[in-house]
C-alpha cells in the first residue's frame, strides 16, 4: 500500500478566529484559506495543552500531558522534558522508511539539545542558523522598543525575514530525489509575541479599522483571581480598545506574513508534483489572547481565545475538500495518531488521540472536549477544562472559582455563570462528565480530594466522622 508524503505545518499561538475562512473577513490569509477551500478544516479543534512545550510533547509523543510529564516551559518552575522512553512519531515513522526533516522551533521538549538521527529526525534547521546568516549578511537586528508588545520590522529584506528563510529551507527538503516518503514539519515561532512583521505586511492593516475581538470588553467581575493578576502583572487594567489596536494590527501582519509563505512552501508542492500524494496538516500550540478578555499572552484561563485553534488538512482523493468538521478534535494527540495511521504505521499504546481522516469523513468519536494547564513562569497552577455542544466547564482547583460559560448565548465567555441556580443540573452533569473524562484518560488530578467537588461527594471529614 502506497505510503503519503506528510507535510506537518505547525505554528505557534495561532488563534482559530484568525483565518480568513474562519470569519474575520479584513485578515488576509489566501493560501490558509485555499488550503480549507482543497480540504477540511476543523471547527471545534481545541488544544491539547494550551501552552507550547508541553503541547509540542504531546504533538510528538501523542500522550497526554499527564502521561509524557512535560507540564510547562522551560523557563518555569514545573520545567522537564517529556519521558525519553515514549516513542515519538519521528522514530515511528523512520522504522516505516521515511525520510524526515524539522525545521524552525524546538523548545526542549524532548531531552537533547537539537533533535536528530537519534530522535528519527535525519536533517533539523534550527533557528539559531537564520540568526548566523543574518550576521553575516551585515544586517541590523530587528529592533524592539516594545518588547513582547510588537514592532514593525523596518530594517529586514521581506525575502530574507525569519519567516522566509524557514520556508526557504523547508522547499529546500522538498526537493530531493530520494524514492522514499517523506515527512517534513514545520515549526514556525510565528505569530507567536512579539510579533515582528516586515513592512510589506504589517501595512496590510490600519490600526483603527480593526474591530474588537467578541471577548472584548471583559471588565473581569466573578472571574478568577489568578487572571486579574495578570492583567495587573501586564498593566494593562486600564487599556481600551484603541491602545489593543496596535498590537493587533502586528497580530495580524505577521500571520498574514505566515500565510504567505505557507502559500510558497504549496507551491513548490504543486511544481514538483508531489501535491496529489501528499497529506497536509495546519496547527497550532495553542492561541493567544492578543487583547481579547483585556488580556495579552495566554496562561490561567481556558477561553476560546487561547483553547481554540486551526486545524487543516489537505489530500485530495482520501480528505473531503471543502468540508467544515465540527466534531471535537483534540489537536495535538490527534494529530499524531493521524500521521502514524496515514502512514500506515502500527500505533504505540501510547499514541491516544483519534484519527483526523476518519472524523473528516465522518466519524464522531467525542462528544466532548478536554483541556489541561499546569501553570508557567508565575507560578504552578493545574486547571482542567471540558466542553459539549453548549457548555464549557473550567475546573480551578487551586483557585478561588470555578467557570462556566453558556457558550450558545455567550461566545465571548464574559459572563461566568457557575453561581447560576438556573443552571444547577446543568453544572453538575458536565462536572460529572469531567470527573469521567480524567478517569478515563489516567489523569491524577482525579482523586478522593477532587471527587469531593466534581462528584458532590461527602468531605474528607464528612466521610470519616459521619453517623453510619
Amino acid at each position: 500500500m502506497q505510503k503519503p508524503n506528510i507535510l506537518l505545518i505547525h505554528s505557534d499561538q495561532h488563534r482559530y478566529d484568525c483565518v480568513r475562512a474562519h470569519g474575520i473577513r479584513e485578515l488576509q490569509t489566501p493560501n490558509l484559506d485555499r488550503l480549507c477551500a482543497e480540504g477540511t478544516t476543523f471547527s471545534r479543534a481545541y488544544a491539547t495543552i494550551p501552552i507550547c512545550t508541553p503541547a509540542r510533547a504531546s504533538l510528538l509523543t501523542g500522550a497526554w500531558p499527564h502521561e509524557h510529564g512535560s507540564f510547562c516551559i522551560p523557563t518555569a518552575e514545573l520545567n522537564r522534558a517529556a519521558r525519553p522512553e515514549l516513542p515519538t512519531f519521528f522514530n515511528e515513522l523512520k522504522h516505516q522508511g521515511y525520510r524526515t526533516g524539522w525545521v524552525g522551533k524546538y523548545h526542549r521538549e524532548l531531552e537533547c539539545d537539537e533533535p536528530g538521527p537519534a530522535e528519527g529526525v535525519d536533517v533539523y534547521h534550527p533557528l539559531w542558523h537564520y540568526a548566523k546568516e543574518r550576521e553575516a549578511r551585515d544586517l541590523p537586528p530587528i529592533a524592539k522598543p516594545h518588547g513582547l508588545f510588537g514592532d514593525e520590522d523596518t530594517v529586514t529584506p521581506s525575502e530574507f525575514s525569519p519567516l522566509a528563510w524557514q520556508a526557504d529551507r523547508l522547499i529546500d527538503l522538498l526537493h530531493d530525489d530520494s524514492d522514499q516518503p517523506f515527512c517534513l514539519r514545520w515549526d514556525p515561532p510565528e505569530p507567536h509575541l512579539p510579533c515582528n512583521p516586515v513592512s510589506e505586511f504589517s501595512r496590510l492593516y490600519k490600526a483603527e479599522d480593526i474591530p474588537p475581538w467578541q471577548s472584548f470588553p471583559d471588565d473581569q467581575e466573578g472571574k478568577p483571581a489568578a487572571q486579574k493578576r495578570q492583567k495587573k502583572i501586564w498593566g494593562l487594567e486600564e487599556w481600551s480598545w484603541e491602545d489593543w489596536q496596535p498590537i493587533v494590527r502586528l497580530y495580524y501582519g505577521i500571520i498574514s506574513e505566515l500565510d504567505h509563505h505557507i502559500g510558497r512552501v504549496l507551491n513548490s508542492l504543486d511544481g514538483l508534483g508531489l501535491a496529489e500524494d501528499t497529506l497536509v496538516i495546519y496547527s497550532t500550540d495553542h492561541g493567544d489572547y492578543c487583547g481579547g478578555h483585556g488580556q495579552m499572552d495566554k496562561h490561567f484561563n481556558m477561553y476560546d481565545d487561547v483553547t481554540r485553534v486551526p486545524l487543516i488538512l489537505r489530500q485530495p482523493g482520501t480528505i473531503p475538500a471543502g468540508k467544515t468538521c465540527s466534531a471535537f478534535a483534540s489537536n495535538e494527540i490527534d494529530i499524531a495518531r493521524t500521521l502514524l495511521e496515514a502512514a500506515h504505521c502500527p500505533v504505540p499504546e501510547s499514541f491516544v488521540g483519534e484519527n483526523l481522516i476518519g472524523m473528516a469523513n465522518g466519524a464522531t468519536p467525542r462528544k466532548v472536549i478536554t483541556s489541561q494547564y499546569y501553570g508557567t513562569e508565575s507560578g504552578a497552577y493545574s486547571m482542567r477544562m471540558i466542553r459539549d455542544d453548549r457548555f464549557k466547564f473550567v475546573y480551578h482547583p487551586v483557585g478561588d472559582m470555578h467557570e462556566f460559560y453558556d457558550l450558545t448565548r455567550d461566545p465571548g465567555e464574559r459572563n461566568n455563570r457557575i453561581d447560576d441556580p438556573d443552571l444547577t443540573d446543568d453544572i453538575a452533569r458536565i462536572k460529572g462528565r469531567l470527573w469521567d473524562e480524567m478517569n478515563a484518560q489516567g489523569d491524577r488530578l482525579a482523586n478522593r480530594w477532587t471527587a469531593v467537588e466534581l462528584k458532590n461527594l461527602p468531605s474528607i471529614s464528612q466521610e470519616v466522622f459521619s453517623e453510619a
